[in-house]
Formats: C-alpha cells, structure tokens, sequence
C-alpha cells in the first residue's frame, strides 16, 4: 500500500511538471508568435526605440512565465491532487499536443509567418543567397546544377540545431555537398567560419547555395566575403544604412565613406556595422579600465575582422585634436566607423568638422548679455540680439554669420536656415520671442539631422489622412499630404527632402502638379519617384545622401508596400 502510493505521488509531480513544461513550450511559442510579435511590432512601428520596446516586453514575457506557474499549480492542486485523473490526462495531453504544434510551426520555415520575414534570394555566378531551404529546394538546386549547399545556422542555438541536422540529410538526399559554417546573428567569434568560406571560395569553382535561416543578415556577411575575396562587387548588398542606433544617432556621409555616432550593442554590432560594409573603427573614447569598453570592442572587431584605431579625445577637443581624426579617416580607402559612447559634444564637433570643415567650440552654450542661447549640433546657435560684445563671444566659439528671423514668416525662416546649410557656414540665428526660438529649433534639427531625440517626437504624429510610420531618425513614410499640411507639419518640421513615390497608372499629371507647386512654394526640395522596375535604385540613394529629414508620402494603399520594402533592409 506504501508503495502504491510512493508511485502514485511521484506520477503526480510528474503529470505535473510535464504539464509545466509543456505549457510552457508550447504555449510559449504560440505566446510569442501571435501575442508577443505583433504586440512588438506595434511598438515599433511607433518608432520606439529597443531598449524602451525590451523594457516593456520583459513583462510580457515575465507575465506568461508568472501565468504558466500559476495554471501549473491550479493544474496540480485542483485537478491532480484530488486524484481526478481524466481531467488530468486530457489537459496534460492537451499541452503535449500543443508543444508538438507549436514547434512544429516554428520549425516550418515555408509557413507564411516565417516567409514573410525571409529575405529575396540573389542568384550568381557562383553563389546563390537566401533563406533556409526545405528537401524539395535542395532537389531543384542540385538539378539545376548546384554542387553544394553552405549554411550559417548554428547548432548552439536550440531552435536552429533541429532544422541543421534536417537540412544535413536533406543535402545527402539530394547529393549535394553540405558544408556548415556556423555563425551566430549578433556579436560572436565568427572568424572561423568567415576563414573557411574564404577557402571555399578560394579552392574550387564549385556552385553553392548559401543560408541562414532568413536570409538576411548573416549571409550578407558572406557576400562581403565573397565580394573582396573576388576583388569585386559581383554580390549588391540590399541595405540601408541605419541612422538609429540604441545610444543615439547615427550619421552617413556616403560619398566620404564615413558614419559617425554611438557605441554600438552586441546586435548592432553585427547587423549596423558589419552588414554596412565598415572596414575600420576609429574609436574616440576616453579609456574607462572599470567599465571596459575598449577591451570588449577590441574582441568585437577582431572576431568581425575589422581593423580598430584608437584615437581618444577629451569631452571637448580643440580644432587641433579633432582635425586629426578627420585627416585621418578622411585618407583612408574604405568604409570607417567613428564613435564615442554616445552622441557626445566631441561627436558634434566631429560631425560638423567633416561636413562643412569647420565647428563650434566650446564647453558650454554661450550666455550672452540679453539671455541664453542653443545649440543645434555644432554647426548653429539660436539665441536673442547680440550687442558688440557678445558678437565678439559668437566670434570666439566659431560663428561666421548672423541672421535676424525676427519679424520672418516660416517660409522666410525655413530659407534662411536652409542657405545656411547649404553654404556651410557656422551661424547664430537672431529670435527675440521664445515660441518663435522653439520653431526655429524645431526647423533647423529637421532641416540639419531629422531628429535628435532618435525621433521620438513622431510617435504622436497624425496627419489627416493617416500616419506615419517612422523607420529612423531621419525617415517617415506616410500619406499624401493635404495642402495646409506643407505649412503645419512638413515646413514646420523642417522636412529636408519631401519624396513623392507614385504609381504611374493611378497618378495623374495634375495631382503631381498639385505636389510640385505647394514645395516650390515653400522652398521644400522635392523628388519625383514612379514606382516603376528597380525604383529603389534612386529610392534609396536619395535617403542616404541626406542626413536631414526625408518624407515619403505615397498613396494610402502603396504605403505598406513601400514600409514592407524598407524594413527588409
């Protein structure tokens, strides 16, 4: 009898723990496919940042841990404990047959979850690149004259250990070579596999098909890979710089060959700066022994075979110090990467130094007899009538010009600033009122940088026929706009390019012209865009080359289309 019921209870902690960890399993995954993905695509289609979109999530799934414990107990107290074993069968089953699902699911690589997510394959001489391939793509492959198949799925991770010994056999079905070249989607030591695709490229001239599991991230990698062991650009990388990273903004000088901003995480690492084609790091920290930061980067970019330069600067450097930096990167052959830890004043004076030449100075914003003034990056200060002392303190920190907007319009305003710009020259804007200085501000950060908030002040953002959706700091795709909208959002904004893309069949002349007269009114650069074959090839060259902020507005039903397209890349 004592035994009986020593197996009784031990069968019930094991009902229970298999219903714990079933449920949580599979429930976890369909948890996170169909409540936890939405929920955070939603966030970020609001434009907010990683680190604000982690910080609610973790409660999420903090949430679901807290809920599968709670249903374990009621499980087991309720159900189990009283020995009613029919129910506690059928619900431990229930959550068996929910893990096998969910997994399977998961595991399906040609669900539509999975391949609305997977990068287009690009085809090659040589090379193919695409996503995870099922038994039947391994098959076309090697009758279409494939000798091998390489993927980048690494077996240290649990969900991609199942589909790397599935693919294995698949490729032994099918006769195909299988070469597997781990490598992990964030920062790791993927300089044994980088070395091994290189001796594959190098030994034969064999045809492959190369993966990972979307195609999108690792294997451009690869195509970097494959492009400098060819001495060539035979594989285009499909990518757009980002200019949003999670410490702060991040600035494209595409025909300098240079980007300048923050201290990248572990994933951007890999999927800002390596996918961006950087072959070198100018890093410009002050060495910090406690928090260590030039050791873990000097790990980062040996793993990611990236040369790293270090050439620190003080908080504020003189124009001595930071020419340095600019002769050097500026001299240089290949794509640099300049960064402090954030978006410091040093990283201000370096931008604005590599830009127009030359920057403003100074510790601290200069406090002129009739009140304060501010920044706008390193390049202009807005403030209120100077008398001949305080130009002579403008004078000292770099100011070359000064303009009254007193008593402007907004057009007149917006002019000003965007001459200003144009010429390059340092200058201090005159605004006696203070709600004038602020819309001043507001035109000159749009007109110069998009956003130095990482665009948080789009979140709220509505215009009367729908809203934008925010991909960086520099860049919203939304509706058309209506014509008192040029003035309210997009001359006020300080909107530096305005983009019409537009479907030839559906647009007609006079709706463009429409377009055309309201931005020439208005001084508003404007780029006509018909979304024809290849449209993206000036699409996404105009977004690059200007670090102000771009609007592509669209009509309502091309406007998924177009945000699908650019967060692909």
């Amino acid at each position: 009898m004592a035994t009986e019921q020593k197996n009784r209870f031990f069968l019930k902690l094991l009902l229970w723990f298999v219903f714990l960890s079933t449920l949580g399993v599979g429930g976890g995954i369909f948890f996170l496919l169909f409540a936890v993905v939405p929920i955070e695509q939603s966030y970020t289609d609001r434009g907010w940042s990683q680190f604000k979109i982690d910080s609610i999530m973790k409660y999420f799934v903090l949430g679901w841990v807290a809920f599968g414990f709670a249903l374990s107990f009621v499980y087991y107290f309720f159900i189990v404990k009283k020995n009613r074993w029919l129910w506690s069968w059928i619900l431990v089953t229930s959550t068996v047959l929910l893990t096998v699902a969910g997994l399977y699911y998961f595991l399906n690589t040609g669900s539509g979850l999975v391949q609305g997510s997977q990068g287009e394959i690009v085809e090659g001489e040589r090379f193919t690149f695409g996503p995870y391939p099922e038994k039947e793509d391994l098959i076309r492959l090697q009758e279409q004259g494939y000798d091998g198949v390489i993927t980048l799925l690494n077996p240290a991770l649990p969900i991609e250990k199942p589909l790397l010994d599935k693919e294995k056999s698949n490729a032994d079905a099918a006769n195909l070579e299988f070469h597997s070249l781990p490598m992990l989607p964030w920062v790791g030591d993927n300089s044994k596999s980088i070395e091994r695709a290189k001796q594959i490229i190098k030994q034969d001239d064999k045809k492959y098909y190369v993966h990972c599991y979307l195609g999108r991230h690792r294997v451009d990698v690869i195509k970097q890979v494959v492009n400098e062991e060819l001495g060539d650009d035979t594989y285009a990388l499909r990518f757009m710089q980002p200019t949003t990273l999670e410490r702060g903004g991040l600035i494209h000088f595409p025909e300098q060959s240079i980007l300048i901003g923050p201290y990248p995480t572990d994933e951007e690492w890999f999927t800002r700066i390596k996918r961006g084609e950087v072959k070198e790091i100018v890093s410009i920290m002050q060495d910090d022994p406690a928090a260590n930061w030039q050791q873990k980067e000097q790990q980062v970019t040996s793993e990611m075979e990236m040369i790293y330069t270090p050439m620190p600067l003080p908080p504020y450097p003189t124009k001595e110090q930071l020419q340095q930096v600019v002769d050097y990167v500026q001299a240089l052959d290949h794509k640099v990467y300049i960064h402090d830890f954030n978006n410091s004043p040093a990283i201000d004076m370096l931008e604005a130094m590599i830009d127009w030449e030359t920057a403003l100075s100074g510790e601290l914003l200069p406090v002129l007899s009739c009140g304060s003034t501010e920044w706008i990056g390193r390049k202009m200060v807005i403030g209120c009538e100077p008398n001949e002392t305080d130009n002579n303190i403008l004078k000292s920190i770099g100011v070359s010009q000064t303009i009254s907007l007193d008593g402007l319009t907004e057009v007149e305003q917006y002019e000003a600033i965007k001459q200003a710009k144009k010429q390059g020259k340092l200058t201090y804007f005159v605004v006696s009122n203070n709600e004038q200085q602020q819309q001043v501000k507001q035109q000159a950060i749009g007109l110069l940088y998009g956003s130095v908030t990482r665009g948080e002040e789009w979140e709220s953002l509505t215009l009367k026929q729908g809203i934008p959706t925010k991909h960086e700091r520099n860049l919203l795709i939304g509706p058309m706009l209506d014509t008192s909208e040029y003035d309210s959002f997009a001359l006020k904004s300080g909107v530096a390019q305005l983009i019409l893309l537009y479907s030839p069949s559906t647009m007609n002349e006079k709706a463009i012209k429409v377009v055309q007269d309201e931005t020439t009114k208005r001084g508003i650069t404007l780029a006509l865009i018909p979304m024809v074959n290849n449209y993206e090839d000036t699409l996404i060259p105009l977004i690059e080359a200007e670090n102000g902020l771009n609007y592509i507005m669209t009509d309502a039903e091309l406007i998924p289309v177009v945000n699908a397209y650019i967060k692909k890349f």
